[in-house]
């Protein structure tokens, strides 16, 4: 005969709340056995034991699926993996870190309805733990960006490679319009030439950089970013030479502070120091004449060409220096 308790069970919401999953289990496997017997004289399968099975295999599944994000961030506790989370579930690292948002947020409501109510209230997510677990949503919100990117990574090479220089608003916008509108962008902080090219002129040239975005948290992590960089390019010249010079990452500096930095931090003194002498020779000129003319008081322009001599010596020093210094050996 049919266990009556076991037949009662029409629907999901006949079942007790807070049964045990085991005892749903059993209920399940008691009916399905009536099920696969009913040609054996000692079993009577009725359609009630379909239905049981039926009712109780959802409740099992709802119950689970409800759990699903406590067992996510217990197996984080634990010291799993968001991949081996991903894994357990069959599904995605993304799919896994939303079914963990999802239950943080109910948590947390539920933790301050109940305290409303309860100030010993200790059900659900306090605001401290509630953030814990969204950590883990954004660090696995951040691999998944990551992945995204890596696959893309490809695509988005080959359309910046496709573009070395970008001497219009219409090339730029073309370019733009194939890469991602969240992709980073930032300019270049020095325009680039070619040294010692004495016809010059300049283009755009477009590049992918690493940039890091969630710094110094769980989530850091490196995407390709868009860099813009003002390079002088020869001209005339043919446009397959002009990109190859505009492509090249060893550019020094156009201008001379930059350059001079450029060269001296790779131990290149002779060029370097010729530089600073530019540099020394443009500040002589900016407080002997500009400044030293803006001055209210003679005395005080007086004191400023002074000053501007002392720095027009010390770049005469400084380029003959330049001239006889010996460079650091490679």
């Amino acid at each position: 005969m049919t266990d009556q308790h076991t037949a009662e069970i029409r629907r999901p919401g006949d079942v007790p709340a807070g049964t045990p999953l085991t005892s749903l289990a059993q209920k399940r496997a008691e009916a399905g056995a009536r099920l696969h017997a009913q040609h054996d004289r000692d079993q009577d399968a009725t359609v009630s034991d379909a239905l049981t099975q039926l009712a109780v295999g959802e409740a099992i599944r709802r119950t689970v699926r409800s759990e699903r994000g406590s067992m996510v961030a217990q197996a984080l506790r634990l010291g799993a993996t968001w991949d081996q989370v991903a894994a357990a579930l069959d599904t995605t690292e993304l799919a896994a870190a939303d079914d963990l948002r999802v239950w943080a947020e109910g948590q947390r409501t539920l933790y301050h309805q109940l305290l409303a109510e309860n100030p010993d209230n200790r059900i659900g997510l306090n605001d401290d733990a509630y953030h814990e677990v969204m950590r883990q949503v954004a660090f696995a919100l951040g691999r998944a960006a990551v992945d995204a990117h890596a696959e893309q990574a490809p695509r988005l090479r080959a359309a910046v490679a496709a573009a070395p220089m970008v001497d219009t608003v219409g090339e730029l916008r073309a370019l733009l319009e194939q890469l991602p509108g969240e992709m980073p962008l930032s300019l270049d902080d020095h325009h680039r030439a070619l040294p010692g090219e004495p016809d010059q002129v300049h283009t755009i040239h477009p590049r992918l950089v690493a940039v890091v975005s969630g710094l110094a948290t769980e989530a850091e992590s490196k995407q390709p970013g868009l860099m813009l960089t003002q390079v002088y390019v020869p001209f005339p010249a043919e446009d397959e030479e002009q990109a190859a010079v505009a492509t090249r990452d060893d550019l020094p500096a156009y201008g001379e502070l930059p350059r001079a930095a450029y060269h001296l931090e790779r131990g290149e003194l002779r060029p370097g120091l010729k530089d600073v002498a530019e540099v020394l020779e443009e500040l002589a000129h900016l407080v002997g004449e500009v400044a030293a003319d803006c001055t209210e008081h003679d005395e005080d322009g007086s004191q400023l060409r002074v000053e501007a001599k002392r720095i027009t010596h010390a770049a005469e020093r400084v380029g003959k220096l330049a001239d006889t210094v010996e460079e650091v050996a490679e």
